[in-house]
């Protein structure tokens, strides 16, 4: 059944939409992609990916950045073995093939559109549209978006422009500007609010001009000299060419300011000295100049403008103005009675990139007398930008900056303190958390930093077992899924504790992962257990790229039975697609991570975890092995909902004898996740099964096809998922068909002939439903082609019956159709065709025609395998197979020659196969002017012949030199054979059915 329609303004689908037109990273988009799915990319979603995200931006978007979505998405569909839409196809490869780049570097600019989405509750608030949508396009420079810059996005423009929408107020009806304004986004934001006026500045033309274009194109007008904003007059916004460093401070206290704002513009050494004394000038306004101190305007100390008590980052407990949000107005409001504050104050949003820097900007600040709040834990914006995986909001920091007198800044204390012994009050340090506590502090965390262990699992996998078993580890602490809080925030998903979760757990996962996951420890390891699908976009890449990291797994047929206690099962809630998208990112980062099946825990704990523990570099403790009964404290405070079994263990505990019974209503659920299962178990060390194999995994004759693609039923799929259905009938009883080819420079040997063969096989044995021959040969050249095989390969080409509806003989339960097979190998001839090999004679006699015809080319083998039992047996490379009357028929697996006095002989193909490959050499001899008989032929005139030769298309022509402990010959390949082998690879290189696309190199 189709996938039902989309609705774009779902939260999941408004994320998806919202991060394309952003040019969001595509991995973002792809995984956004997989959380609208429900875990995977549907064919539903890509229908909404094509028709609400790229048919629209065709001809407008970035084309290599729509070619590189395209090319992950259709790989990710195409990887969890998905239906991918033609029209992906076929846009992907428009792009590849029609279009160039359609932009280059320099000044080339690219337009992407930031949307702010507000959550529910929000009605209320001024800046909230009737949508809850706010779009901004942006015109941005090309090196801007790919990172030549330093940043690929601002993070601390989308952290002021979150402010200002979340605290309208504070810049309604205010006159405002911005000093450095990059695209002009926080300037659209401050138009949006109603500020009275907005002033945006930048020290660059061409980045102004890009700002004049970005503001037109979001309706708003351009004053070049004209008076202040009306309320007639709402849309107009004042830009001005302002270098810091020529800046005059008339032209500055010209602009009459209520708030100033600047993201990212504490940057650059060079510039800080400027930067500082542009905000003095402004923060100045109202007050009298004095002197100056280091080229920076000092205020007289007799006048008090701050208003501020001493409290730590901007925090204000008790205080009756203080909003429901914790925001005191009498701080951040200019026009609050509270207080003499008379002048403008600043909004500053920035990420400490170098701490020196950072270190000078306090410095420079200090000399000039202006204080610094922090209002960065105080005064959150609301979340507006849920989609970004690319902006990490935590990195931001927020300050509030205005004129100051009375009180020191820190930076000046701490000089003070130094030259003069002066002992600094406490309430005075605490005024701001300088870059230098920060270094302090991140060197203190350096050296109490625990090595994390991170343990990725499904749900109902034996992993909070798995916990225990760690926290019993004297040199080791434990968390309890962490991400759980951010899991269930972003998904809205419903859970019978997700309030008290929400209140109880932090719920940011950049926080999380860098101030819990990461953050100091009191042990030497950090056991971390991980849900697989808690792994949501959005959060740091350190996630994976930091610590150590393990996969649990467990058989869906286990999991299923007991899931749905606490939530429906679904493909999402399972995780197992996740859980392989984590192997594979973990193995693209070259930190493959070991696998262990729940089941080797259950049967063999200690050596499971002695296993693990040397993975992971980590000693073994035999403490490992047992807990005690009961609620642990390490517990999340879902345990009374999921742990209640676990929580009567004291150990890993071993498997049932005989598992549950299966659900049958989750049959849909289990093919879906068992593939995956299967996919992960591969990687397990050693393996857990009813039929335990001790032998260790044998080396392939060709190394090479290890990895290969085979064509099974309708479909290509890799070398270990190959498989036939167990109800079909060349499981049931052999009931198949097979040809072998050789594929020789890009072209199939004698393909026609060995395709008539087969349909006179299955026509035999009245197969319905048949493959046409155009079916056939299109399977072989996609196989091959796929594979890149066009040379030096051999293709094993079946055809069954097909599947049964029940299992049995009857060729009336065969209701599908018949079941096409190619398998194609690197293989060169099977046989030393330059020394030749030896034959034996065996008991076991050739199928007769009064029983099986053997020109029937069919799968049911055993007579020729009972054959070549006995050559092994011998250490002979093959076997002479007798008919029943005594005479030579063929060898188990080709046809056979002699050459006596010149004459060439092979016995008639009665009881035999008449091969392919024998009717090619028997052409050859005539062409060659030899004397060819074909009639009975008795053992002895082969073990008396000049030469003997055996044919077929895997080994091609070889020589026997000796049968059954008689050299034959001289004992070397004989003249005729030589001459033969010859003329037929000359053959082999000139003839044959082209496989499309190949063009020799």
């Amino acid at each position: 059944m189709a996938d039902q329609e989309l609705d774009p303004s779902a939260p999941p689908c408004l994320c998806l939409l919202s991060a394309f037109l952003a040019m969001e990273p595509t991995d973002s988009l792809v995984s956004l992609a997989r959380v609208c799915g429900g875990g995977s990319v549907t064919e539903g979603v890509q229908r909404f990916i094509w028709d609400h995200c790229l048919s629209r931006g065709a001809g407008k978007f970035h084309v290599p950045y729509l070619k590189n979505f395209l090319k992950k998405l259709i790989t990710e569909v195409e990887l969890n073995h998905g239906v991918v839409l033609d029209e992906l196809y076929e846009q992907y490869a428009y792009y590849m093939t029609s279009l160039k780049d359609n932009l280059v570097k320099g000044n080339a600019r690219v337009c992407k559109c930031i949307s702010f989405l507000f959550p529910d509750g929000c009605f209320e608030l001024p800046s909230c549209p009737n949508s809850r949508k706010l779009v901004v396009p942006l015109q941005c420079s090309l090196n801007m978006l790919e990172g030549d810059t330093g940043c690929s996005v601002w993070p601390s423009s989308l952290f002021l422009s979150e402010f200002i929408l979340s605290f309208p107020e504070l810049f309604s009806n205010k006159s405002c500007f911005e000093v450095g304004s990059g695209v002009g986004l926080v300037g659209i934001c401050l138009a949006h609010v109603n500020a009275s006026k907005v002033t945006l500045s930048d020290g660059d033309l061409l980045t102004l001009m890009n700002l004049k274009l970005n503001l037109e194109s979001n309706n708003l007008s351009i004053e070049t000299d004209g008076p202040e904003r009306t309320p007639g007059d709402p849309n107009m916004v004042k830009c001005i060419h302002l270098p810091w460093e020529s800046a005059s401070e008339n032209e500055l206290q010209d602009l009459r300011l209520d708030v100033v704002l600047g993201a990212d513009i504490i940057y650059d050494p060079v510039c800080l000295p400027h930067l500082v004394r542009v905000l003095a000038i402004i923060l100045n306004q109202n007050k009298s100049m004095g002197g100056k101190v280091n080229g920076i305007n000092k205020w007289n100390a007799d006048d008090n403008c701050d208003g501020f008590d001493s409290k730590v980052n901007g925090a204000n407990q008790g205080n009756p103005n203080a909003d429901c949000d914790g925001f005191d107005k009498t701080i951040c409001d200019p026009t609050s009675n509270s207080g003499s504050r008379k002048g403008p104050m600043a909004y500053i949003a920035f990420v400490i990139r170098n701490t020196n820097t950072f270190n000078q900007f306090l410095s420079l600040v200090g000399q000039a007398s202006i204080t610094i709040t922090d209002l960065t834990e105080s005064h959150k914006p609301i979340s507006l930008l849920p989609y970004m995986q690319s902006y990490d909001r935590s990195e931001v920091r927020l300050l509030l900056l205005s004129c100051k007198f009375a009180t020191p800044t820190i930076t000046a204390l701490r000089l003070l303190s130094k030259n003069h012994g002066t002992t600094v009050k406490e309430p005075y340090l605490l005024l701001f958390q300088t870059a230098f506590h920060h270094q302090q502090m991140e060197e203190q965390k350096e050296a109490m930093e625990a090595e994390v262990i991170h343990s990725w699992s499904a749900p109902r996998s034996l992993s909070t077992s798995l916990m225990y078993s760690f926290a019993q580890r004297n040199d080791i602490e434990v968390l309890d899924e962490p991400l759980y809080a951010n899991f269930v925030r972003v998904t809205g998903l419903d859970r019978p504790y997700r309030e008290e979760l929400l209140s109880k757990m932090e719920s940011d996962g950049n926080k999380v992962v860098k101030e819990v996951i990461f953050g100091p420890g009191r042990k030497k390891y950090r056991f971390v257990k991980h849900i697989a699908k808690q792994r949501l976009c959005g959060l740091p890449n350190d996630l994976m790229k930091r610590g150590k990291h393990f996969i649990l797994i467990r058989n869906p047929l286990d999991i299923l039975p007991s899931f749905d206690k606490v939530v429906p099962p679904s493909f999402f809630e399972l995780g197992l697609a996740e859980l392989v998208s984590i192997y594979n990112d973990l193995r693209e980062l070259g930190r493959a991570p070991p696998v262990i099946d729940s089941a080797d825990l259950q049967r063999d704990p200690e050596a499971t975890l002695r296993g693990l523990c040397d993975e992971l570099d980590i000693p073994f403790q035999d403490a490992m092995l047992k807990w005690e009964a009961g609620p642990k404290p390490v517990d999340g405070l879902w345990a009374p909902w999921w742990y209640k079994s676990v929580h009567k263990s004291t150990g890993f505990e071993q498997p049932r004898k005989y598992p549950l019974p299966f659900p049958f209503p989750l049959y849909d659920l289990l093919e879906q996740s068992l593939p995956l299962y299967n996919m992960l178990r591969r990687h397990v060390k050693q393996t857990s099964c009813l039929l335990k194999s001790p032998l260790p995994p044998p080396d392939l004759p060709v190394p090479a096809n290890e990895k290969l693609l085979a064509w099974v039923g309708d479909e290509i799929l890799p070398r270990d998922s190959a498989k036939v259905s167990v109800f079909d009938s060349v499981v049931q009883g052999g009931d198949s068909v097979w040809e072998g080819l050789r594929v020789y420079s890009g072209k199939i040997f004698k393909l026609e002939e060995h395709l008539d063969r087969i349909f006179d096989s299955a026509k035999a044995l009245a197969f319905k439903n048949v493959p046409t021959r155009e079916e056939i040969k299109e399977a072989i050249f996609s196989t091959l082609i796929r594979n890149g095989m066009f040379d030096n390969a051999h293709i094993r080409l079946s055809l069954t019956r097909g599947k049964k509806v029940t299992s049995g003989m009857s060729p009336a339960f065969n209701l599908y159709g018949c079941t096409l097979i190619v398998l194609p190998e690197w293989k060169p001839p099977v046989y030393d065709n330059t020394h030749g090999i030896t034959l034996v004679t065996a008991t076991t006699r050739r199928n007769s025609p009064n029983n099986l015809d053997s020109k029937i080319h069919h799968n049911n083998l055993l007579n020729n395998i009972l054959a070549k039992i006995e050559g092994n047996n011998a250490k002979a490379e093959d076997a002479i197979m007798l008919d029943k009357d005594g005479y030579v028929s063929e060898t188990n697996a080709t046809n056979i020659f002699l050459v006596k006095k010149g004459r060439v002989l092979t016995p008639h193909a009665d009881y035999c196969l008449p091969g392919i490959t024998r009717a090619t050499v028997m052409d050859l001899v005539v062409k060659e002017k030899l004397v060819l008989e074909e009639r009975r032929i008795s053992l002895s005139e082969f073990h008396t012949a000049d030469e003997v030769w055996t044919t077929g298309t895997m080994g091609e022509l070889t020589p026997a030199v000796k049968i059954d402990g008689r050299i034959i010959g001289n004992g070397q390949v004989g003249p005729v054979t030589l001459r033969l082998q010859n003329v037929y690879k000359k053959m082999t290189e000139e003839s044959g059915v082209p496989i499309p696309t190949y063009v020799k190199s």
